[in-house]
């Protein structure tokens, strides 16, 4: 940058700084306060679209206003009302069936209290706190007290059923049968008879066996005896096992 540049800009920045000064003086000494943005005029402007509010609440017209439609249902395929069965109210009425359950336990807490039932229409066990219903066909059956040793149901139509609890009584036993000899069959009954006949035979035909062989023993002893003269006789053998 060479001396001439550098005085140019010297004097720009001086001229700007001036300025700038100036503008300062005239508003420290007042110059332009009573300038200030007008104020809205309502009037002078167009009302805008929607601006008109109507505060009063809409009422609706007669129920009699709506015979039409009601006398065709916008979401019926043919158009027409849906017939109503009155038995349907007799039946949301009252109960569904009748109590059928068995109370086979009790769960008594300061904080909690459960009754354990045995559902004999669906042969299942459910344990029900107070305000629950039952489920399946006697859904309509709810548990609304807790006794220590009973509970109660209450139907839809309010008729209130008490079920007492059930405890399991121990038979009392049976005396021991009398011993009787046992008996078979006629053939069974031969059977045995021969079997008992047959084993004496055969014990009696071996018992003589053996006494026909001792005898046989003695005869030869006594023969030996005759032919040694006083020689001592043999030693007998052994008779035969059995």
């Amino acid at each position: 940058m060479n001396v001439r540049i550098a005085r140019l800009t010297t004097t720009v920045l001086a001229g700007a700084c001036g300025f700038l000064l100036f503008t300062a003086l005239l508003q420290y000494a007042g110059v332009g306060r009573g300038y200030r943005w007008a104020a809205d005029d309502p009037a002078s402007e167009p009302p805008l679209p929607g601006s008109a509010i109507d505060d009063k609440p809409l009422k609706l017209p007669p129920a009699n206003a709506f015979a039409e439609v009601q006398m065709h249902p916008l979401f019926n395929e043919d158009r027409k009302p849906t017939p109503i069965d009155a038995s349907d109210g007799d039946d949301a009425a009252g109960p569904q069936s009748p109590l059928n359950i068995t109370l086979t336990g009790i769960i008594s807490t300061s904080s909690i209290k459960i009754a354990m039932v045995q559902d004999k229409a669906r042969n299942q066990s459910v344990a029900l706190k107070v305000g629950m219903p039952l489920e399946g066909d006697q859904a309509s059956w709810t548990l609304v007290e807790v006794k220590p040793r009973s509970v109660v149901f209450r139907s839809a139509a309010n008729e209130k059923t008490e079920v007492e609890l059930e405890t399991a009584v121990a038979p009392p036993p049976r005396a021991p049968a009398p011993r009787t000899a046992r008996t078979g069959s006629p053939a069974n009954n031969a059977r045995n008879g021969a079997d008992r006949d047959k084993n004496k035979k055969d014990s009696g035909d071996l018992a003589k066996r053996i006494e026909d062989r001792r005898r046989q023993m003695r005869e030869d002893a006594e023969k030996l005896r005759g032919q040694n003269g006083k020689g001592s006789p043999p030693k007998p053998e052994p008779p035969p096992k059995k």
